[in-house]
């Protein structure tokens, strides 16, 4: 049965799980020892829109990619008020810190529209590494990938220009939030002025502010719920974005 209505889950006949993650960089540079196992363990799972994948402070139980839709990550105060903190949309990983650390979920993970995981289960990625301790190298690429972007968002903040800010923003945005520069940018942009404030820390009028000195400058358009990027070129120029050696890298 290909879906069962009660857990959620897929089996990975229905969707072209090899050829969706064959267009990801990060698993092209795997070896195939460790594409089969991926292809091999992997559940996936479907999502409907506001449909909730796991909480913040859920116990770890593995690595995720998206497949299709796309889900927000997002952060919680102790007043239970969400924000959006960033989008993962084909074919973002993610949970692979909890695989080193065993540490519980730090944000919350849900659907933003219909979508459909990949799901490595905890215990099974575990048995492969223990088997291939080799592959351990290439999941830890997953998250100097993080760390590269988590810096590259947060450079500046107290010291660049608001447009400066926003416009590092929308890049890794148009970018699928893979700071490796590899393959087609996103130049529309579906992303609320809202959210973008919520994830910068700012207030709206600021973001709306930003975003109208960028389309002056001949960088963007701006449309209800869209922004479109006209010259990639140039907001990458604008950001420094050459200074991040945006390159997938599988440290060899």
């Amino acid at each position: 049965m290909a879906f069962n209505s009660r857990t959620n889950v897929a089996t990975a006949s229905t969707i072209d799980v090899a050829g969706i993650l064959g267009k990801d960089p990060w698993f092209r540079e795997v070896p195939e020892l460790l594409q089969s196992a991926v292809l091999k363990m992997g559940v996936v799972r479907r999502l409907r829109t506001g449909q909730r994948l796991f909480s913040r402070g859920d116990a770890t139980n593995g690595v995720y990619a998206v497949l299709e839709g796309r889900l927000a990550a997002l952060d919680v105060n102790e007043q239970g008020d969400e924000a959006i903190q960033l989008h993962l949309e084909p074919v973002s990983w993610f949970g692979e810190m909890g695989l080193y650390d065993r540490l519980p979920r730090v944000h919350h993970i849900r659907a933003e529209r219909p979508s459909a995981v990949l799901w490595l289960n905890d215990q099974l990625l575990r048995a492969h590494l223990e088997q291939c301790p080799q592959h351990w190298h290439h999941f830890g690429l997953l998250l100097t990938q993080k760390l590269r972007l988590a810096l590259f968002i947060l450079d500046g903040r107290k010291l660049d220009s608001n447009d400066l800010v926003v416009a590092r923003t929308l890049l890794m945005i148009a970018q699928s939030y893979v700071p490796r520069g590899e393959g087609p940018v996103k130049l529309r942009v579906t992303i609320q002025q809202q959210e973008v404030a919520d994830m910068l820390g700012m207030s709206r009028q600021t973001v709306s502010q930003a975003l109208q000195r960028l389309k002056a400058e001949g960088i963007l358009q701006i449309a209800y719920g869209k922004v479109e990027i006209l010259d990639v070129a140039a907001l990458q120029t604008k950001v420094h974005y050459e200074n991040w050696l945006p390159v997938m890298s599988t440290g060899r």
